[in-house]
């Protein structure tokens, strides 16, 4: 295990307690009667639209609620793309949901409005109503900002910019020495909609990676810890070819050395909920990624551990893994879950996964190197295996775009539905391992069910 703390220049943090409101809400301000709901709770499930492409889901993000009841009955049908109401988001929405299922969480993600938070209370069917003030990030986090609920109540968004090589000697005699990466993270009041605290600093890794060229690209999937103090933030490494580059108006622009060594799993951890004292753990138990893709990869667990999955290892390095942030030290401790070896299989890459309490989870996969394909699997994380299941259509399903997977008591509820293709929720039992066929997904041409929540 390492555990470096990285070299990274303070820019100094900044602490606040700001909020932004905005108006023009009437346009999707829902004002129908309220649904009755036995239940007391909704599942929502939202799709992904097609812009230009077939799959892309660049085209906007629609939804639908219905009860628990109507999610698990087979003969029920859910049409999100011709009955669904649209959320506010120029591309894919990054939603997220409260645990009691009545209320969504939004930033909208690029266009005019990125940026913007909205809080959404669910009403049934396609009926929204804004509640609360919108909240403006953009000068924070950007308008593209990553985010996600990091625990009830709060939520966490970020932005890792890599700035440009720094570098010595003058053309063509240009020696590369290092990149550095702004690091900009907010936090919100997602019940009484405003930001909180602000932090702004820049980072960078070990002496050694920062000279082989590696460097912080991308954060994201937050999670603040059991004890509240700490918040643990997903990390995307990249490195630059050192003795590679084109010159530009005088300028050396290094190239992205795509086929290089990939490096350490590594989490940035800051204090909660001051934001400050930023650190980076290392784990040498597997090269990849630990930010994910649009979903949450790391998640609380019942014995109070981070449990994180990890995705991107090169072909042929063992696979998805799942790490482990101990509860008493807060810095990696020596547990790994290998996907590829509870499975019997190689390549293994985590699109998606949900802790579902007392060491089980339910995992998204695919295979690296395959271009089509997706699965699902029950894992213990206690005695390190997997139950695979055998779904319909899996050499044409496709998760990467998968954003949330919902639980209500010990029913998981995971959309299954290839690109443009009709599809069905299917409901997994925590306890059991029980799996069975739920509502109808109706699909349109190009577009993706991508959530559950």
């Amino acid at each position: 295990m390492k555990n470096n703390i990285l070299k990274f220049a303070l820019m100094g943090i900044t602490l606040s307690a700001l909020s932004f409101a905005s108006c023009s809400k009437e346009d999707i301000i829902k004002t129908d009667p309220e649904i009755e709901n036995p239940d007391n709770r909704w599942i929502t499930v939202s799709g992904a639209l097609m812009q230009t492409e077939p799959g892309d889901g660049n085209g906007g993000t629609q939804i639908f609620s219905v009860t628990p009841q109507e999610a698990k009955d087979p003969n029920f049908s859910i049409d999100v793309f011709n009955k669904g109401e649209g959320v506010r988001s120029s591309r894919t929405a990054r939603l997220q949901a409260s645990a009691d299922g009545k209320y969504l969480y939004n930033i909208q993600y690029t266009g005019a409005d990125g940026g913007v938070f909205n809080k959404y209370k669910v009403n049934g069917g396609k009926n929204l109503i804004l509640e609360g003030p919108e909240v403006e990030t953009a000068d924070y986090v950007s308008s593209a900002p990553r985010w996600l609920k990091a625990r009830e109540g709060v939520g966490i968004a970020v932005r890792a910019s890599a700035k440009d090589p720094v570098y010595t000697g003058t053309a063509p005699n240009f020696v590369y020495q290092e990149t550095i990466s702004a690091i900009n993270v907010i936090s919100l009041d997602l019940n009484d909609p405003k930001i909180t605290e602000t932090a702004s600093f820049d980072l960078s890794l070990s002496d050694d990676e920062v000279a082989a060229g590696y460097y912080i690209s991308r954060m994201d999937v937050p999670v603040i810890n059991q004890a509240g103090d700490k918040v643990f933030i997903g990390v995307a490494v990249s490195k630059f070819d050192t003795q590679t580059f084109t010159i530009d108006q005088g300028v050396p622009v290094f190239t992205v050395d795509r086929d290089a060594q990939h490096g350490w799993a590594k989490t940035l951890v800051l204090d909660y909920p001051s934001l400050a004292n930023p650190e980076i753990l290392s784990s040498d138990k597997t090269r990849g990624n630990t930010n994910g893709y649009r979903s949450t990869m790391q998640y609380v667990g019942t014995d109070g551990h981070v449990y994180q999955a990890t995705s991107g290892e090169a072909i042929g390095t063992g696979g998805s893994k799942i790490l482990r942030i101990n509860s008493e030290t807060n810095k990696y401790d020596n547990y790994v879950f290998s996907l590829d070896a509870a499975l019997g299989l190689q390549d293994t890459y985590i699109d998606s996964w949900k802790y579902v309490g007392d060491g089980i989870g339910f995992v998204v996969y695919s295979l690296s190197g395959e271009e089509d394909g997706g699965y699902i699997a029950r894992i213990d994380l206690n005695s390190k295996t997997a139950q695979k299941y055998n779904l319909p259509n899996e050499d044409k399903l496709d998760f990467r775009q998968i954003q949330n997977i919902a639980q209500v008591g010990d029913e998981v509820f995971i959309a299954v539905a290839p690109t443009g293709l009709d599809g069905n929720i299917y409901v997994f039992n925590k306890k059991t391992g029980e799996i069975s066929v739920g509502a109808k997904l109706i699909n349109k041409p190009g577009n993706r069910y991508i959530g559950v929540y």
